[in-house]
Parts: C-alpha cells; structure tokens; sequence
C-alpha cells in the first residue's frame, strides 16, 4: 500500500491533466482550479521541507567546522536576512493609507493663520505636507516636484481652478504611493497631508535594497567569471579533429568574426553569412532538439502515469 497509493494517486491526476485539455465542461474547469489550490499549499509545504532541510545539512557543518564553514554561515544569515524582510511587516494592524487628507489652512496650521500663502490672481494654492523631503508630488497639469521648497516635506504648488488629481510617491522604490483628488476655486489655499509609508515584503524598501545592491552585483559577479570557463571550454572544444568538429570551429569563427565592429570591414558579406548560419541551421538544429526533449517528456510523463517509472518513489 505504500507505494500503490502513491502510484494511483499518480495514475488519477495525471490523466485528468491530459483530459483536461480537451473537456471544456465546466466542472472539469472547477476541478481543475480545485487541485491547482491544493498544488499551491504542497508548493508551498515543499518550501518549508527545503528550509529545514538547509538547517538539517549545514547546521551539523557549522558545528564541527567542517570545510567551507563560514560560506554555510552566511548562506543560513542571508536566508535568515531575506525571510525577515520578506514578511510584511508594514501590514500588520492594517493596510497603510493610499489616499490624501485635505484641509483648509486655518485646521492644517491652527498656530500661524496668518501666514497662509497668496495665491497668484485667478489661481488657487496647494501646499503638500509629505513629512519625507526625498518625495515628490505632482498636482494636476503640473509637473512632478520635489518637496522640498519652502521646507523639507513640504511644497507649495499653485494650480488653476477646478479638479486636480494629486500625487505623491518616493524617488526609491519600496513606499507607498498616495493618490487622490483635490477641488480648489479662485484664491483657495488647500494644504494636503500625504506621507508615503515604507513598505516591507518582496517589494518593500530593504527588500529591493539588498536585491539591488548586494544579490545582482554578485549574480553580474558570477556571470562575469563564468564567461572565462566558458572561453576554455570553448578552446578545447573548437578543435578540427573531425569533420563534424571542423564545422562546428568554423561557425564559431565566422559568428564571432560578424558580430565584431571589424566584420563589415573586412568584408560585408561576412553580417550576412553570420545571420544565415544563426536562421537556417542553427534553427533547424534547435528546433529538433526541442521537439526531441518534447518527445522525451511525453514519454516521461506517460511511464510516470502508467506506474512503469518509480525513481519518485524512492526505487532504483
């Protein structure tokens, strides 16, 4: 029973996957959702397993010091690290504000009434109160501003008559931005209370902060030293010991050789002659070998569902 189960469960699911494609009855729709919700929650139980499995494997490394100990501290740091500014801190009591708050000067400054702005003649008098000097604001057909002028946080920005929608993000990713509409006549003075919140989570500050700055700059790190294995792979391997061997080195000669700024000047037809090899048989050749590993998945998934491939099982 303990590997029937498994096997028949197997069998059930992969051929309603294959039936699925070709029933538009609505309860196979209804299924169908039904059983990719239940893939999320085991997609999402195989990532809990894996994290433990991390700590399981090198925690005992680290204990005994084995070789390589402090690259495993920091892989079990840098998890730690992106687990915790993964979460959505900023959400927790609630969803931070997206709208803004007007007011009239008298409520906004009910210590300096006196010192409201004067509107242009014929216009009206927006002052953003962002509390974030980094931030900008645009007010309807005007463009976007710093809020900087008069104060830090603060912008005063003079607009015609009528219904302006306002804005007011940050210049770095990872904040909320605030929107909304505000109403003004002739010679109004409307002060608007917008201050974006800093967001945590995949798209929150830090987040994106380490992404940029640490995770890209060593993947652009890794790419870089990858290209000298690939060069001596390359030089051993473009060798004429055959004739297949001797096509391959020429290809390689006549494409680099193109793609350079000195193709063309050494000869114009050199382009020409590099994007046919990369449009006939380069394409020819990729094309069959997607439809071999086409054919090959099918017939994986087939042996998997006829209970011919055990491996998932644990056997041999």
């Amino acid at each position: 029973m303990k590997k029937e189960l498994p096997l028949a469960i197997g069998l059930i699911v992969g051929v309603f996957t294959v039936l699925e494609f070709f029933v538009p009855h609505h309860l196979v729709g209804a299924m169908k959702e039904e059983m990719l919700g239940w893939a999320l929650v085991m997609l999402a139980a195989a990532y809990v397993l894996g994290g433990v499995n991390v700590l399981q494997v090198n925690i005992p490394k680290i204990r005994r010091r084995e070789t390589d100990w402090p690259y495993k501290v920091v892989l079990l740091a840098g998890a730690l690290v992106m687990g915790l500014v993964g979460i959505k801190w900023h959400t927790f009591g609630g969803e931070p504000p997206t709208g803004i708050e007007v007011s009239t000067w008298a409520d906004a400054m009910p210590q300096a009434p006196g010192a409201a702005p004067v509107p242009p003649e014929g216009m009206a008098t927006v002052v953003i109160r962002t509390g974030e000097g980094d931030a900008l604001v645009k007010v309807g057909p005007q463009p976007d501003q710093p809020a900087s002028p008069p104060g830090p946080g603060v912008v005063a920005i003079d607009v015609p008559p009528g219904t302006h929608a306002v804005r007011v993000y940050m210049r770095a990713t990872g904040y909320t931005e605030l929107t909304g509409e505000i109403t003004v006549k002739a010679g109004d003075v409307r002060v608007v209370k917008a201050t974006p919140t800093l967001m945590w989570g995949p798209s929150g500050r830090a987040y994106t902060w380490i992404y940029e700055h640490i995770f890209a700059p060593c993947n652009a790190t890794m790419f870089a030293l990858l290209a000298f294995f690939v060069a001596s792979a390359a030089f051993r391997a473009f060798r004429a010991r055959n004739v297949e061997a001797a096509l391959l080195l020429g290809s390689a000669i006549i494409i680099l050789v193109a793609r350079a700024p000195i193709g063309r000047s050494i000869h114009p037809v050199l382009p020409e002659i590099s994007d046919w090899i990369l449009d006939i048989p380069n394409n020819a050749g990729r094309r069959a070998i997607m439809m071999g590993a086409a054919i090959g998945a099918i017939a994986t998934g087939l042996r998997v569902i006829l209970g011919l491939e055990r491996s998932h099982l644990g056997a041999d």
